[in-house]
């Protein structure tokens, strides 16, 4: 089947950085089990222990002594043989997927049978499924060609699955779908699913009687393999023909599969396997009761759901216009599914199945949040090491350069090809801080990206999958708990009087307990612009964006924002735009909210900018919290203050190398009152604000000190405390942020809700 037609899909160019980054995936990758056994891949991984599993609970009725029936065996097996529905997964380790595969083709099959349905029968595509489990498996990273079972079904679950000829499987390497994939989807949706207790071989039974096929996965052996005949084998006729797998000949060749279950008689269960017709009898085989006990797993039971049809977002006078569902090509948040529906959703424009974080009327509908997967369009998820996460299941997981470029550079561009003048392209770059893990940003993204886009400016948001202030805030809870005991102390104020004394305790707690934490995230912020990660391959599409813009007579107008441990990251990304990662990309602006980067980290890497030439030290604005403001704030929140002041100042007192280390994010730092100041910071780091506020021109009003302890967060006048995760909560200086990007340039409308 041909690749679907992306320039993304095309190989990457072989640069230094692909190759390291081919490196370092490789080295990366857990070990596979390799058996004997037809020189297949045997990962399938069990799940792990999960108390959000639904049990399933068998119905009370008396069990066939086999099933299918003896008459309905032949007649099932040999149309279902002829469709050509017994897969083969070949090499690949891809068994999650195929496994699956089939257990939703078989309860399909059944399905068509009995409805008498005329039309020709498709197969639904492994290779979805497959992905799918890689994206929402519970095992650290996604590079490895294993997963596991339940991530296969929160996958089918999340997005449906397409056909198999709108995303086949190849034994070369990855294929991207073919367009309409995700509208075809939906089609076939997951209803429900619960594990069943794998011990209980009655249980097993019971699902397979009154479902048809349920989704396993097992330790297999050598005795497997003695079923694999040299050519395709007849279909069974009846249950007595059906060959038996023998025990394990060596009990070292063992590895984790998954497959189908689809019948069961009184020597064992059915298997219906996923290497071609050569194996057992046309593909399928008996699995005595015993083996399974043995090596058994996990079990499933799942059972086909109802494709839905919906209100369209806009509906002509006098008619109700309906929508199909269209599937997302990134992964849905905890709790989402395509089937699942949003009671909040009244607004005519917000989409029931996708609704918006909040659910407030527009003045201007260009406001309008953006979908989900629209937002996940315009972000780079950084995870461990600083390697973007590929949230993208559409593209080849290992392809980083190509899901960066496509993030960065095409659809930048073809976005440009639609304004009006096409001159210039205004692209801004929002670093978020890691206040807010994965999910919870692009919910903020969502929100913020169309008042850049409605504005003639494109976004791209840096995201982290796991949130280190949101860690941090959390743990903050916890090391008052281990100190004080019962957190609910807190609401009775009997700390108050002691609130400095209490934070001291925290912070010593803190530097024992929260360094590991704090330095990791710098780490990987630092990490992130090695060769082939993901600040390096950024900067490299921002290099062939600005080339490809000049080719066209355009330009590139670079705005950089971060927010807290953003300005690390943007810290970083300044050092590759310069000489030492090639060609200069010239930064237009930059502005910081409560930047948690050291002094001594500004002078390394915003004044080297400067003296760089790519970003000038008076283009760069400062957005802080008023010092008192800073020490009304708290963590996890101000209103359950276990730690009574800001992240900032824990972050100083508590997680830096050095207590009472100066940030940028902090007023104290940028006041020369307090540059001399040892009882402020630590005596010596003095010799860095110093610097810095030499170099830094703070006036006229490159620093913004948010003058009030509230800030408005909606058209209407509401008001929340000014804390240092509000900034991008914040009206007025979001506004700024815009209008200061268009110089003076007026908005298409005053932003309108930012309550997220």
């Amino acid at each position: 089947m041909p690749k679907a037609p992306s320039a993304s899909a095309k190989a990457p160019r072989k640069t230094a950085a692909t190759k390291s980054n081919a490196i370092a995936t490789q080295a990366q990758k857990p070990p596979v089990h390799r058996t004997p056994i037809a020189g297949r891949v045997f990962d399938a991984r069990p799940d792990r222990l999960d108390f959000r599993d639904l049990p399933y609970t068998p119905p009370l009725r008396s069990l066939s002594p086999c099933w299918p029936l003896q008459t309905d065996l032949a007649r099932y097996l040999k149309s279902y043989v002829a469709a050509g529905l017994v897969l083969d997964q070949g090499s690949d380790g891809a068994c999650t997927g195929f496994g699956l595969a089939c257990v939703v083709n078989y309860l399909l099959w059944l399905q068509h049978l009995s409805l008498g349905d005329g039309h020709v029968f498709t197969a639904v595509s492994p290779r979805m499924l497959y992905e799918l489990a890689r994206r929402y498996d519970e095992w650290p990273g996604d590079d490895y060609e294993g997963s596991s079972c339940r991530g296969a079904l929160k996958g089918w679950h999340k997005h449906g699955v397409c056909s198999e000829t709108l995303w086949p499987f190849s034994q070369k390497g990855f294929v991207r779908p073919l367009p309409g994939w995700d509208s075809d989807a939906p089609s076939r949706p997951l209803g429900v699913y619960y594990r069943i207790d794998r011990t209980s071989v009655v249980d097993l039974q019971a699902a397979i009687l009154n479902i048809g096929a349920i989704y396993v996965s097992a330790k297999v052996h050598d005795g497997w393999d003695t079923l694999m005949r040299s050519r395709a084998t007849a279909v069974p006729k009846n249950h007595a023909s059906l060959s038996v797998i023998p025990a394990a000949k060596d009990p070292g060749t063992l590895g984790g599969h998954a497959f189908a279950l689809v019948g069961y008689n009184q020597r064992g269960f059915i298997v219906q396997n996923s290497w071609g017709t050569r194996w057992g009898n046309a593909g399928f085989a008996i699995l005595p009761y015993e083996e399974w006990v043995l090596y058994g797993t996990d079990a499933w039971a799942c059972a086909l759901g109802v494709p839905q049809l919906l209100p369209a977002a806009q509906q002509k006078a006098g008619a109700v216009a309906m929508r199909t569902q269209i599937a997302s090509a990134f992964r849905l948040g905890s709790g989402r599914s395509l089937t699942s529906l949003g009671r909040s959703a009244r607004q005519p424009a917000n989409p029931v199945d996708d609704p918006w974080p909040f659910d407030h009327p527009f003045l201007q509908p260009l406001y309008h949040p953006l979908t989900t997967p629209r937002a996940y369009e315009l972000t780079l998820v950084t995870g461990n090491d600083g390697e973007i996460v590929p949230t993208d299941f559409t593209h080849d997981p290992l392809n980083r350069v190509g899901l960066v470029q496509e993030t960065v550079h095409e659809r930048p561009l073809a976005w440009l090809a639609t304004q009006n003048p096409k001159t210039t392209l205004r692209l801004a770059i929002y670093a978020h801080g890691g206040l807010n893990a994965e999910d919870e940003s692009i919910q903020r993204n969502r929100v913020l990206a169309p008042y850049f886009l409605a504005n003639g400016i494109y976004p791209l948001f840096l995201t982290w999958k796991t949130g280190p202030g949101e860690t941090l805030a959390n743990m903050a809870a916890d090391w008052f708990h281990s100190l004080f005991g019962d957190r609910d102390a807190l609401a009775t104020g009997v700390f108050e009087d002691l609130k400095d004394a209490k934070d001291r305790m925290v912070e010593a707690l803190g530097n024992v307990l929260g360094t590991g934490i704090w330095s990791q995230m710098r780490n990987n912020a630092r990490d992130s612009s090695k060769p082939g990660h993901g600040i390096d391959l950024l900067a490299e599409a921002l290099r062939d964006l600005s080339n490809t813009l000049q080719q066209q007579g355009a330009t590139l107008e670079l705005h950089l924002i971060g927010h807290s441990a953003g300005s690390i990251l943007l810290g970083h990304l300044l050092d590759r735009l310069g000489p030492a990662g090639g060609s200069v990309v010239k930064v237009r602006s930059c502005e910081l909210f409560a930047a948690a980067c050291s002094s001594r980290f500004a002078l390394d890497h915003y004044l080297k900018a400067h003296a760089n030439g790519v970003l000038p030290l008076d283009q760069l604005w400062l957005d802080v919290l008023r010092d008192e403001d800073e020490k009304a704030d708290g963590l996890p929140t101000p209103g359950f203050a276990a730690y009574g002041k800001s992240l900032l100042y824990l972050v100083s007192r508590a997680l830096e190398d050095v207590r009472k280390q100066p940030l940028l994010g902090m007023a104290r730092a940028l006041d020369e009152s307090f540059a001399t100041n040892q009882d402020q910071w630590d005596a010596g780091s003095l010799a860095d604000v110093q610097q810095w506020l030499a170099n830094w021109p703070s006036k006229p009003d490159r620093l913004r000190v948010w003058p009030s302890p509230w800030v408005q967060h909606t058209r209407d006048g509401q008001q929340i405390q000014a804390t240092h995760g509000s900034f991008d909560n914040n009206i007025e200086v979001m506004t700024f942020v815009l209008r200061r990007i268009l110089a003076g340039k007026k908005l298409v409308g005053d932003l309108e809700w930012l309550d997220y």
